[in-house]
């Protein structure tokens, strides 16, 4: 009831896709699914690079680590 099909849309990250709509009360909703595959191909790097790129992120360095898009 009051959900409008014309707000929602598909996006592809790559990484995942996701799925975003309004809700009746006009709050965005994110609905989201990881792409096969994306644990082994990716975890092992955001591991050994994780406490690196932390600290650059708070050292003011906010590049995005996303290489999917």
């Amino acid at each position: 009831m009051g959900w409008k099909p014309e707000e929602t849309y598909v996006l592809e990250h790559g990484y995942c896709r996701s799925l975003y709509t309004s809700d009746p009360n006009g709050l965005l909703l994110e609905f989201t699914l990881d792409s096969r595959g994306i644990e082994e191909s990716d975890a092992a790097e955001r591991r050994r690079t994780a406490r690196a790129e932390l600290m650059a992120w708070l050292e003011g360095d906010h590049t995005s680590n996303n290489t999917w898009r």
